[in-house]
């Protein structure tokens, strides 16, 4: 792995404390120059206060949106809302629905199971026509589904598309459009029923819980307006009056007073995310939405709980026969193009994600059908993965995503011509690349410098995520006390470390980083990459270093 030391070497100003120059340094490593810039990352403004034109979305489509919705409301029309089944398109299917539904519409939610696959479907669309609906509002999908949304206005109704996914070349001939990329697909959907809230002169405050949820777990940069939200909606979420919110967290063990991103990101999003993967994405529906049914909402927790509990072990299952498929069969090309038959699809994206982050190269899995297939892809800074696919798009069912992360559906005929062209394409743009794993690093000190007043200072800059990760740092030339493996097969390294100065002794934990143990020895220093955490135990805290690299 190589290290990236970003923004040059630190230089202590005279009169200036070091904690104060590595601030500063943080902030210009984030892109932040100004001190307009640097006040509003530090302290967001409330996002009640952010503007649909501030975030990208066209005033004139709320206003679109707006008096279609009227219209329906008056009439008693039916309405449905049509979501996604990630945790982003849940969160916003149950913000969209919980405000109509307010409002007195005559609607009702529909997330499609994933076998189903992304996006508005035709037979779908038939088949609520012939339900009486006249009206569909999408959230976190539809800004590619030109014929579909075509379709329906042949057959008499009329489509709402709010999304904030990469458009294609023709934008959906809808009611309204109301799109930006700068949010996740829940943000779009929170500004646009704020909005709607506002035009029935209904006073009250739209809560950003589920907000942050959808936020965090669809992985958009945590800067501008996101940050605002999530910083904001955390508060909100640890107070959340969501009961299925709620007996998750209790069912979890997670003290809904130490919320961070990190815990909405890897605890409450996969439990979530797991039914939508492999079982009724309805399910997360259900408990987000529950009022009053205390019983319902813990039967509901423990069932997502055990979904993603099963999620795990295929994802597991699944990652190691597509790497020694990989292997066996290529092993070498610039994308990573691995296709079964036995493959769920609910974890295609997850197993394309962890051949990502193994050989850094962009990957694309399959889950193989009789006639139509499914695909995930994940990718790498180098590449942009949803270019690549868009041109192969005369191979492609319906498609999309972003630069990063991408899917699609395909006759599995076609299947072959398209790993050829997709290589291809690969090859061309990478093969002259040297394709390595980058750790950025914020800055090289002492671990002199790391003290709780240092970590009061970098706990400023939470929430981390996407844009904004959890500042790491390098210390050389460091001596290894003592060094054990601990945990389930010993898989995790930990150590107790000290500097030049003797007395600085702190522990540290590498999670994941067995492999290291054989290298290490208490004569040769070892230079680490890590950040810097709060380790309690029995109601004491100690600073511990969190392992990211270690180079002799």
């Amino acid at each position: 792995m190589k290290w990236i030391i970003e923004g040059g070497k630190l230089t202590v100003k005279k009169g200036e404390k070091k904690i104060e120059t590595i601030f500063k340094h943080l902030l210009l490593n984030r892109g932040l120059k100004t001190k307009r810039q640097q006040e509003d990352f530090l302290n967001p403004k409330s996002p009640y206060k952010l503007t649909p034109r501030e975030v990208g979305i066209s005033p004139d489509e709320i206003k679109k949106a707006i008096t279609r919705l009227k219209k329906a409301i008056k009439k008693k029309e039916k309405v449905i809302v049509y979501g996604d089944y990630d945790a982003d398109g849940v969160c916003a299917t149950a913000i969209v629905w919980e405000t109509l539904n307010k409002l007195g519409a005559q609607v009702m939610p529909f997330i499609p199971k994933r076998e189903e696959g992304y996006g508005l479907k035709v037979e779908r669309i038939d088949q609520m026509a012939k339900a009486g609906v006249s009206l569909i509002v999408t959230v976190d999908q539809g800004i590619v589904q030109f014929k579909q949304v075509e379709h329906a206005n042949k057959i008499g109704m009329d489509v709402i598309v709010t999304d904030h996914h990469v458009p294609g070349k023709k934008k959906p001939k809808a009611a309204a459009v109301i799109h930006t990329t700068q949010l996740a697909g829940v943000g779009v959907a929170w500004f646009f029923a704020r909005q709607l809230l506002a035009a029935f002169k209904k006073k009250e405050k739209l809560g950003l819980d589920l907000v942050t949820i959808g936020t965090v777990t669809d992985m958009v940069p945590l800067l501008g307006a996101n940050r605002s939200l999530v910083k904001h909606g955390l508060n909100q979420l640890k107070k959340t009056k969501r009961i299925g919110l709620q007996f998750l967290c209790q069912l979890v063990g997670l003290d809904s007073e130490k919320i961070s991103a990190r815990e909405v990101g890897f605890i409450i999003g996969p439990r979530i995310n797991a039914s939508g993967r492999i079982r009724d994405p309805m399910d997360p529906l259900r408990l987000l939405c529950l009022k009053k049914d205390k019983n319902k909402a813990l039967k509901i927790a423990r069932r997502l709980d055990e979904n993603n509990r099963e999620r795990q072990t295929l994802t597991k299952r699944t990652s190691l026969h597509a790497r020694e498929l990989w292997l066996k069969e290529d092993g070498q090309s610039s994308l990573i193009f691995v296709q079964d038959q036995t493959y769920n699809e609910g974890v295609i994206g997850l197993v394309a994600q962890k051949l990502k982050d193994e050989f850094y190269r962009p990957a694309v899995v399959i889950s193989e059908g009789k006639e139509m297939s499914r695909a995930s892809a994940r990718s790498v800074q180098e590449f942009n993965i949803i270019e690549a696919i868009r041109k192969c798009a005369d191979l492609l069912d319906s498609h999309g995503g972003h630069p990063l992360a991408a899917g699609f559906n395909i006759e599995t005929k076609k299947i072959n011509l398209l790993k050829t062209r997709l290589q291809q394409i690969a090859e061309e743009q990478l093969a002259q690349k040297k394709l390595k794993r980058v750790l950025k690093i914020d800055a090289q000190l002492e671990l002199v410098d790391l003290t709780f007043d240092f970590f009061n200072q970098l706990e400023r800059f939470e929430p981390f995520g996407q844009d904004n990760p959890q500042p790491a740092f390098v210390t050389k030339k460091i001596k290894v006390v003592s060094a054990q493996l601990v945990g389930a097969g010993k898989q995790h390294l930990k150590l107790t470390v000290y500097g030049p100065e003797p007395k600085k002794n702190i522990g540290a934990i590498g999670f994941g980083m067995g492999d290291f143990y054989s290298q290490l020895s208490s004569e040769e220093p070892i230079d680490i990459a890590y950040n810097l955490i709060i380790n309690e135990w029995n109601s004491q805290k100690r600073l511990q270093l969190k392992l990211k690299d270690i180079k002799k």
